[in-house]
């Protein structure tokens, strides 16, 4: 047997690591004596060790990795495990590929205008949302801005004092129209927030999926956010990307309906890569 010193360099780990390790029942020693506390391990149980090793480099948190060691995980149960290590592996080198792309993207600007525009586009994984919404054709944006009087009267039938979810509208026309207008409005709702809606109610409840995001914020009406969407789609194809569905408006403070010439909107782009 090795006492904890000597254990520590031959399998390089420290040994504050392994008096932690037997504090949590993770590896514990095969001996500790009473009188000096001294702890003495075995050569056997360098198996477990790399065991341990492994599984935190595949992302195993340690409270998981104990019933592995204990056999208290079957086969089944272990691949169902690593297959969502493995899904998590996944996003994180797609967020990293993004991020170098985007630094790409950055360093071409600067070498293009000899400065870094801080109103900049970004690409960012939208979580999938719950929206509490109504969908209409409308002729104008001075209507489509009229159906947000409706939303909110709709929402303060429900809520009473009205409702601090932000608000959302999706673009669903495929093609730009000024006349013709496929527009949802919405608000979004908490995980767990299941509003009771009356038969006549003029809302839905629904669930916008999780997208990766073009983004770039805009200030003012929608009439001059063309300035936004052409930065936007300099960017998506810079990137090799592509738009990939109805564009969203998330409004990153509430809305006054007499003073939308100052309203702060996040405006998203869907993108997806090409091939």
């Amino acid at each position: 047997m090795y006492k904890i010193g000597d254990f520590s360099r031959i399998a390089r780990v420290s040994s504050r690591l392994l008096r932690f390790y037997d504090e949590i029942g993770l590896l514990k020693p095969v001996n500790a004596d009473p009188q000096t506390g001294y702890r003495f391990y075995s050569a056997k149980q360098l198996a477990d060790l790399n065991r341990i090793i492994v599984l935190k480099e595949l992302g195993f948190s340690l409270e998981e990795i104990g019933p592995v060691l204990k056999n208290e995980v079957n086969a089944a149960e272990l691949r169902g495990m690593l297959l969502m290590r493995r899904h998590d592996a996944e996003r994180a080198l797609a967020s990293e590929a993004q991020r170098l792309r985007q630094i790409e993207t950055r360093i071409a600007q600067i070498e293009s205008d000899g400065q870094l525009d801080i109103d900049d586009v970004r690409v960012r994984i939208e979580p999938a949302r719950r929206l509490l919404s109504m969908r209409r054709i409308v002729a104008s944006f001075g209507e489509a801005r009229g159906l947000i009087g409706v939303l909110q009267s709709e929402v303060r039938a429900i809520y009473r004092r009205g409702h601090a979810g932000q608000l959302v509208a999706v673009a669903h026309s495929q093609d730009f129209e000024t006349d013709h207008i496929d527009i949802e409005l919405g608000i979004t709702l908490g995980t767990n927030e299941t509003p009771g809606l009356s038969e006549d109610s003029l809302l839905t409840i629904r669930e916008l999926p999780e997208s990766r995001m073009a983004i770039c914020v805009r200030v003012g009406l929608p009439e001059d956010a063309h300035l936004v969407t052409a930065k936007i789609g300099r960017f998506v194809e810079f990137n090799g990307d592509m738009l990939a569905g109805p564009s969203r408006e998330v409004f990153l403070q509430p809305p006054r309906l007499d003073r939308m010439h100052d309203a702060v909107v996040e405006m998203q782009f869907p993108v997806c890569s090409r091939g």
